[in-house]
């Protein structure tokens, strides 16, 4: 039974009354409380099969998280555009025509809403060519954090400080995108300045030294450490050292605190710059 026959069947039970004004309201009432009854359902619905698909594909990881989620919103998505339809249909209204109505609709609507198509034009290009994933480090259109979802319009960052920063797919495609997650690996680049009458080769091995005491840093490529500036005020030496991308920031952090105490412990000044004031004679 189609949903015409359905309002017919719904205009038999009501019956005709001698209040003309009834026999008006009465069916069309019906069909308001149908097609309100078959929105409920569909968002109801919508939202439980979206759960249920998300569970079933994250227990087997059958796709990449990344698609996974844009997958879920498309088929919600296509449940509620369904339930609008037969909404529709109560009031008798064609599916032909419902097309053709969307078709004028969605022509107005893209006209008026370049920026809104292009995101999510954006976002597929990023599905496709896949420069970021969720759970991956990245830092693109300003902003610096986590991948937490890649939706059709924006893509949600979260930072080290636990804030969310969604961004628009069109910032983050046109963009630049530094991925530090994908590579796995990461190189550490340090500068620290020792004074002009250092020995350089003592402060050189000092900071090798301080290298070598953490596991976290790996033996190939070994670490490098060179005069890589001639400052105003200092010698600038560079250590280059690499990590397992997990390790990096803790190994990073450590080697600023070490250094700085194994080069308090040989005698070696870490200088600052100084100002001069010159005063006038009046």
């Amino acid at each position: 039974m189609d949903w015409l026959s359905f309002s017919t069947l719904i205009d038999g039970v009501l019956g005709e009354s001698d209040n003309q004004v009834l026999n008006v309201l009465l069916p069309v009432g019906a069909k308001v409380l149908g097609a309100t009854l078959v929105l409920i359902a569909g968002w109801i619905f919508a939202a439980w099969f979206s759960r249920t698909i998300d569970k079933f594909l994250t227990e087997r990881t059958l796709l990449d998280a990344t698609i996974e989620k844009v997958l879920i919103q498309v088929l919600r998505f296509a449940i509620l555009i369904v339930t609008v339809l037969l909404a529709l249909q109560m009031f008798g209204v064609q599916t032909a025509t419902i097309l053709a109505l969307l078709s004028g609709v969605a022509l107005a609507i893209g006209l008026a809403v370049q920026g809104t198509l292009s995101n999510v034009a954006a976002g597929v290009m990023l599905l496709i060519l896949r420069p970021l994933k969720v759970g991956e480090w990245v830092a693109a259109a300003g902003a610096s954090g986590s991948v937490s979802r890649v939706g059709l319009f924006r893509t949600d960052l979260i930072t080290l400080a636990n804030v969310l920063v969604s961004v628009p797919n069109t910032a983050i495609f046109e963009g630049s995108i530094e991925n530090y997650t994908r590579l796995g690996r990461r190189r550490m680049i340090a500068v620290i300045g020792v004074a002009y009458d250092t020995d350089l080769d003592q402060a050189m091995d000092v900071l090798r030294g301080v290298v070598s005491a953490n596991p976290a840093w790996e033996d190939l490529p070994a670490p490098y450490v060179y005069v890589s500036n001639l400052g105003d005020f200092s010698v600038d030496l560079t250590v280059w050292a690499w990590a397992d991308g997990k390790k990096y920031w803790d190994a990073q952090a450590a080697f600023r605190l070490q250094a700085k105490k194994a080069l308090d412990e040989a005698g070696i000044e870490i200088p600052f710059p100084h100002q001069v004031e010159i005063h006038k004679a009046d």
